[in-house]
């Protein structure tokens, strides 16, 4: 059994996000990042959410999508590092260090949120604490306000040692309809697995330790770039949640 990571296993000794789309903003991972982040702030700011909570904000990248598509964002992760980058590049947001499975998590709110996010975050936790984790966060939600969440699918082997677990459909209306208060809007996928494995089953061939033929790299790129969103949840990466949070 894995044992359960704490604060410190996720370091952010350096803002990866950040560093990532500065960077290799054409590397899959990064367009594919963009992609469901994309997501994620388009199904909230088409809602007229005004006010969100990123849950497991980490180094405040996605935060800073929400800012700039004018929703007033807090974010609240339990590394200190994470919050440390996210306050100092994210102009606009505020910035909080806290778990999500306290007890008084939801105190800290006296006034609820429109909506709240937790992208590529449920996989991060323990089986055993996501039914209450769940409920925490829906209780910062005005009754009518969304969660959105994303997170890995089985399609995409766990090889993450900071995954407990990637997730289907089943699992995922499974675990939500352990939680009272929430009823699932949609799910959509993200990503396209086969895809992404013919391309670097090919690109190993001209991208690697010893040489790098960009022209060879870059048509491939163009013969293999996956489907970013709408996924078929048959082939798909990753899963985007839309939940509605019901009246008490």
């Amino acid at each position: 059994m894995q044992p359960d990571l704490t604060a410190d296993d996720y370091g952010y000794r350096l803002p990866d996000h950040w560093i990532l789309h500065d960077r290799q903003p054409d590397e899959l991972f990064a367009k594919q990042h963009g992609a469901y982040v994309g997501r994620v702030v388009e199904v909230l700011k088409r809602s007229g959410v005004r006010t969100a909570l990123e849950v497991g904000c980490g180094d405040g990248w996605n935060c800073a999508r929400l800012v700039e598509a004018g929703i007033e964002t807090v974010g609240i992760d339990w590394s200190p590092s994470a919050i440390a980058y996210a306050s100092m590049l994210v102009q606009g947001a505020r910035f909080f260090c806290g778990d999500v499975r306290d007890p008084e998590f939801a105190a800290r709110w006296p006034e609820p949120f429109d909506a709240a996010l937790m992208i590529e975050v449920v996989e991060h936790i323990p089986p055993r604490d996501c039914v209450a984790t769940l409920r925490n966060v829906a209780r910062v939600i005005k009754p009518g306000g969304q969660l959105v969440l994303t997170t890995p699918s089985t399609n995409l082997t766990n090889k993450n040692e900071q995954h407990y677990r990637h997730f289907d459909e089943a699992t995922l209306r499974q675990l939500i309809g352990e939680v009272s208060g929430l009823t699932i809007d949609s799910i959509e996928g993200y990503g396209d697995v086969p895809t992404e494995q013919r391309y670097y089953r090919w690109a190993r061939w001209v991208d690697n330790r010893y040489y790098l033929i960009k022209p060879a790299r870059r048509w491939l790129r163009r013969k293999y770039e996956p489907q970013w969103l709408h996924t078929p949840l048959s082939r798909c990466a990753g899963l985007i949640v839309s939940l509605t949070r019901q009246p008490d």
